[in-house]
């Protein structure tokens, strides 16, 4: 006898549901899905014990007879597409025709649906199992309730995260379903206490705002592009308001809210160090496309998509995003997120702390580096902005590291170590992006040492590093000689430079001589500016602040950082009780 069998349906939906049920968030986007794709214009969504309980969305689409009731809980029925072509060409976010199946399989579903005759049907499945089916009270379009779900299937249930987890990722969920379709009232509750609340009229601003606050939304931009292939539109919110995390990251593509790594990868990008490192920007992109272009059907849940001419896209999002974030003032404001404890004449124990002065530490001068062979941006090319800084008068320096300026408006404090590495950052990038034809040739060629792996990658790449004037002649199986360096080196950290641009094309995945530039620029920026706890003289500072001014990006260093935080007066006269 053959050991192959033919799984029978109720094991065959169990291990669908495995894919398409993943935690109970995934239950809420199949169902509100096929509520969209119903034509609702109003979708309600109650959780109880974050839907560990109960979960039922009820809408007003065009509902479903009797038979197609019980019908839509068979594997693989749908009716979203009827052909091959219609595969390719979906109108629909539904299509494969598993998902209630998977989810009754796992749970007890009961379906109440009208079309908006004189009744209504009422059909039960639990555990993959039809129940019962009887006359319900008729309303036009459906309710779903799911209950117990994962009742019978404890290691899917344990392996939930915690209620507050899951109840984060639903909301998080339908937030983007509604930014997806503004046309749709959605509402959201959880154990009766309203989460989410839209109108339905088309208006996006009116959903971000519920969904980010006003302060956010207030200085979003709006941006559009397009090319031969793919059309963006959507809103970016000032990198100060940015997010430890990728949620506040909306991609939709026609209409679907999708995860794609390379479309976030371009947004990063695109924004350049307007952003810290491991911060994220709060943004709605929106894809739309001939359908033939993205394939939905890579992922069960849908939410993974596949763009064809995907380099063409990404080009597009970046250059867009890049010119749409160079309008922003990103100077950051202190907000007053405390009230200083008023100290009244009543109180007899009054302890004060005496800071002693710190001393300039005369026996290491610190200058900013003028004359190792960089030019000022402003030599060779205008910034493409206007620096938006203040007019402010010094005032003095603070611990070695901020620099302090007044005004009518308030206190600034300047960052010297991430001033000075936006001055030098973009010095380079001049330097690197338009090579110079000097070389030097050195008199005693100095040798670099790699791993065999490190060498493998170096040697297709050694015509590339010509380019930045860098000369390397193998020497062995681990090791280069460099006997050609570009002019701009320094003469005191000539291995240094070398060996940091070698690395920084070893490192760089996928390699591109655009994102090498840029990252050896930062790296040399960032080893050869001033540092903190130095402290600088008034001379060197009406330079530092003179070159700042004439940087393209004068309000963030490299790494994302700001350079510039603003303390408005009223504030400060708050904190002292002079104002109410």
């Amino acid at each position: 006898m053959g050991q192959i069998i033919k799984l029978e349906q109720r094991l065959a939906n169990m291990i669908a549901a495995g894919e398409v049920v993943e935690r109970l968030g995934n239950v809420v986007k199949e169902l509100v899905e096929n509520s969209i794709d119903a034509l609702a214009t109003q979708i309600i969504i109650e959780l109880e014990d974050a839907g560990m309980k109960s979960i039922s969305i009820t809408d007003n689409g065009t509902g479903m007879d009797e038979s197609d009731a019980i019908m839509a809980f068979e594997r693989h029925a749908t009716s979203k597409i009827h052909s091959e072509y219609e595969l390719f060409h979906l109108a629909s976010l539904g299509f494969r025709g598993e998902a209630l199946a998977s989810i009754a399989a796992v749970s007890k579903v009961e379906l109440i649906t009208s079309m908006g005759g004189n009744e209504a049907v009422k059909v039960i499945f639990q555990d993959g199992v039809f129940i019962s089916k009887s006359v319900a009270p008729p309303k036009k379009g459906t309710s779903i309730t799911v209950t117990k779900l994962f009742h019978h299937t404890p290691a899917r249930l344990k392996h939930l995260k915690s209620p507050q987890a899951e109840l984060a990722y639903i909301v998080d969920l339908v937030n983007k379903i509604a930014l997806s379709h503004p046309e749709i009232a959605f509402k959201l509750s959880h154990d009766k206490k309203m989460l989410l609340n839209t109108q339905g009229n088309n208006q996006i601003f009116d959903i971000m705002g519920e969904i980010y606050g006003i302060e956010v939304i207030k200085d979003m931009r709006q941006f559009v592009g397009h090319n031969r292939d793919y059309h963006i539109e959507g809103y970016l919110a000032s990198p100060l308001f940015n997010r430890g995390t990728k949620n506040a990251i909306t991609m939709i593509a026609n209409q679907r809210i999708i995860r794609n790594i390379r479309l976030s990868q371009a947004i990063i990008e695109g924004l350049e160090q307007k952003l810290p490192k491991g911060r994220y920007p709060v943004i709605l992109i929106k894809v739309t496309s001939d359908p033939l272009l993205i394939d939905a059907n890579i992922h069960p849940t849908k939410q993974e998509v596949k763009f064809s001419e995907e380099m063409v896209l990404y080009d597009l999002v970046r250059n867009v995003i890049k010119k749409i974030s160079d309008e922003f003032y990103l100077v950051q404001k202190v907000e007053p997120t405390y009230n200083p404890t008023f100290i009244s004449e009543n109180q007899t124990k009054l302890h004060f702390h005496q800071e002693l002065p710190i001393e300039p530490r005369v026996d290491t001068p610190v200058s900013i580096p003028q004359t190792d062979n960089l030019v000022s941006k402003s030599e060779t090319e205008k910034p493409s902005q206007k620096t938006l800084y203040p007019d402010f008068d010094y005032i003095g320096q603070y611990a070695g590291t901020y620099l302090l300026f007044q005004n009518a408006e308030g206190l600034y404090l300047i960052d010297q170590h991430a001033a000075a590495e936006r001055i030098r950052y973009e010095r380079y990038l001049i330097k690197m992006s338009h090579p110079e034809t000097s070389i030097k040739e050195l008199l005693i060629p100095f040798n670099l040492n790699f791993s065999n792996s490190e060498v493998l990658i170096i040697e297709p790449y050694i015509e590339t590093l010509k380019t930045f004037g860098l000369w390397l002649e193998p020497s062995g199986k681990t090791s280069f000689f460099v006997r050609q360096i570009p002019g701009w080196f320094p003469s005191d950290v000539e291995m240094d430079y070398a060996e940091t641009v070698v690395r920084t094309l070893i490192t760089e995945k996928p390699l591109s001589i655009e994102k090498i530039i840029d990252e050896l620029a930062i790296l040399l920026a960032c080893k050869h500016s001033i540092k903190a706890n130095r402290y600088i003289h008034e001379g060197e500072i009406k330079t530092l602040m003179n070159d700042l001014s004439q940087c393209h990006n004068p309000h963030t260093c490299p790494h994302g950082r700001p350079i510039m935080v603003k303390i408005n007066h009223l504030d400060i006269e708050k904190w002292f009780k002079r104002v109410m």
